[in-house]
């Protein structure tokens, strides 16, 4: 599959410019330690969390879905994250494996991580997605609602809430009572990460996930990891994962 192919080469292009990196990974990848992580936190085998990360490439309405994304973004030279890197197939993952009833996200963008979290959501066939992102156009292609790589198969499961997290997050958390994982990937300021890990902690049942996008990019998850005293928190592929305990 050219896409495939393509996708290859841009990771090789990008190994050979950063080496020490790339090193960093591949060791990473030969002794699943990253796997090993998530298998910590939800209670699964090394094993079955990378057969997960194996699904969405494996899932062929759903790797075709990714393609065609891939192939517009480049026409368009609209920046979008890698779409098949392992910062987001984690997040999947860890959804297949802890299979919660709800999760709520901030930050929607084009739908990349929302089509990711859906898929996993429908692999599991229970769990509902509450998304909560701003309809700004300077992330969308022309004409393009928010959320629009999210296919009508995935939708079934999924809540969009357009607006600012600001305002819409303790509304939201208020209503659902509970949350078993919250995943923060809107706006990457420090003051704005750590006010929504704390709103979302309050609502996290025990052994929920909080899962921050960009945490390597200021203090705010390091210092929220500490402030909650948990144990079990890691940042992996520039992802943080911190998983609550009973109290």
């Amino acid at each position: 599959m050219r896409w495939l192919l393509q996708n290859v080469c841009r990771r090789a292009a990008f190994a050979f410019k950063n080496p020490r990196y790339a090193a960093s990974s591949i060791i990473r990848q030969l002794t699943l330690a990253d796997e090993r992580f998530i298998g910590h936190i939800t209670s699964k085998p090394a094993r079955q969390i990378r057969a997960y990360m194996n699904e969405p490439i494996s899932t062929p309405e759903f790797a075709e879905l990714l393609c065609a994304a891939e192939e517009k973004f480049r026409k368009l030279s609209i920046e979008s994250a890698d779409l098949f890197a392992k910062k987001v197939l984690m997040q999947y993952a860890a959804v297949r494996a802890l299979a919660p009833e709800c999760i709520v996200e901030t930050g929607v963008a084009n739908g990349v991580s929302s089509s990711y979290l859906l898929l996993a959501l429908h692999k599991n066939r229970k769990g509902r997605l509450h998304s909560i992102g701003l309809d700004d156009p300077g992330f969308l292609p022309t004409g393009a609602e928010l959320g629009w790589l999210v296919p009508a198969w995935l939708r079934g499961r999924w809540l969009l809430h357009i607006g600012d997290s600001r305002q819409l997050l303790p509304s939201v958390l208020l209503k659902l009572g509970g949350i078993d994982i919250f995943v923060h990937d809107s706006l990457h300021t420090y003051d704005h990460m750590l006010w929504e890990f704390r709103a979302a902690y309050l609502h996290l049942r025990s052994g929920g996930l909080l899962i921050s996008d960009d945490a390597a990019w200021n203090p705010a998850f390091p210092e929220f990891t500490h402030e909650v005293a948990a144990r079990k928190a890691l940042i992996m592929h520039g992802v943080g994962f911190l998983q609550k305990e009973a109290s």
